[in-house]
């Protein structure tokens, strides 16, 4: 078994989403018997998208064994296995890592910030409340858009009074139409 499953984990050295999503799928199926190698696989530093398919595979599984590997993850330098140990974590529900992926919000990066935000609202991370309204100023339009939805989806009510500045001051209309929809959910 553990050679079909390393044999199925080579196959993830792709860069291509569907070749990937197919032997994840694969993997899934396999279920519990597949996370020591995706752990293992999770450490080789050399084979960078074995990496990040090996996170999405563990997150797909949702076997908490692989929450330490993933929370490890949240810490990488390289920008997509972060991505994928946030969608990971998201996806099994692992609610211990709010905190975790909460910091998030101060990284750099615009994509990290708007993947911490979509990964509080699958943990309904209630506890993140005014670290998503920070996220209301935040300069990248997107990340300012999801975290308006945030504030919908997770009925954050403190939220209101800068939701209806950012709707006076917004220029996108993206934002402009997510902040509308948190402020009807909000005011019902």
């Amino acid at each position: 078994m553990a050679k079909t499953v390393r044999d199925l984990i080579s196959r993830l050295d792709t860069s291509s989403d569907k070749a990937a999503e197919k032997v994840i799928t694969k993997l899934v199926k396999l279920s519990r018997q597949a996370v020591p190698e995706l752990i293992k696989a999770v450490s080789d530093q050399s084979r960078p998208r074995i990496r990040k398919w090996s996170l999405q595979a563990l997150g797909a599984i949702g076997d908490k064994a692989a929450a330490p590997v993933l929370m490890k993850a949240l810490k990488d330098d390289r920008m997509t296995v972060k991505l994928h140990a946030i969608r990971s974590l998201a996806r099994m529900r692992h609610k211990p890592a709010t905190r975790a992926i909460s910091r998030l919000l101060a990284n750099g990066s615009g994509g990290i910030r708007v993947n911490a935000i979509d990964a509080l609202i699958e943990l309904n991370a209630q506890s993140s409340a005014s670290l998503i309204i920070k996220a209301l100023s935040d300069e990248q339009w997107y990340v300012r858009q999801h975290a308006a939805r945030a504030c919908r989806e997770l009925g954050i009510k403190d939220s209101v009074s800068k939701l209806k500045r950012l709707l006076k001051d917004e220029k996108r209309k993206a934002v402009q139409l997510e902040v509308r929809m948190a402020l009807e959910k909000l005011y019902t």
